[in-house]
């Protein structure tokens, strides 16, 4: 009884370690790692988004804009991208949404060399704008940024 017990605790914790490690953290956050440098990550990111039909709307590159004021900044880069298909009907559902789309995703360098994907959970931003956990448009766009971000996470 006790290893059947065990046995399928184990089986249940390998299951779920992939969803878990894209759990978001306590400040609302998804995280992963890539194993390559912050603008290798990125232009592939941007690839991944081509391919998959996503508008790239902006780069914003936070290290030289901290190198134009003589500071210094580890590489740090926000992608902010869309697709209408997935935005519209979120906005359709509550247009408080507009606040917090398109996407974006952070990708820098941490104290240790690593280069971090992180983005906002969107179950949280959803609610945040009374938009239900299972409402489909949401759905989508969680599975999508998911798949995204999993394409250049180690």
């Amino acid at each position: 009884m006790y290893s059947l017990a065990v046995s399928s605790l184990l089986a249940a914790s390998i299951i779920a370690a992939p969803v878990l490690a894209n759990a978001a953290g306590k400040d609302g956050m998804i995280r992963q790692t890539a194993s390559t440098n912050v603008s290798e990550t990125v232009e592939a990111f941007k690839k991944v988004l081509e391919n998959k039909g996503a508008t790239v709307f902006a780069i914003v590159d936070h290290a030289k804009g901290a190198e134009k004021v003589d500071l210094d900044l580890s590489p740090a880069t926000l992608v902010i991208f869309g697709n209408p298909k997935i935005g519209t009907p979120l906005m359709q559902a509550a247009p408080t949404m507009g606040l917090d789309l398109p996407l974006r995703v952070l990708f820098y360098e941490d104290e240790d060399g690593k280069t971090q994907i992180v983005y906002h959970d969107l179950d949280a931003v959803a609610a945040g704008h009374g938009v239900p956990a299972d409402h489909p448009a949401l759905m989508k766009a969680k599975g999508a940024m998911k798949n995204l971000t999993a394409a250049v996470a180690e």
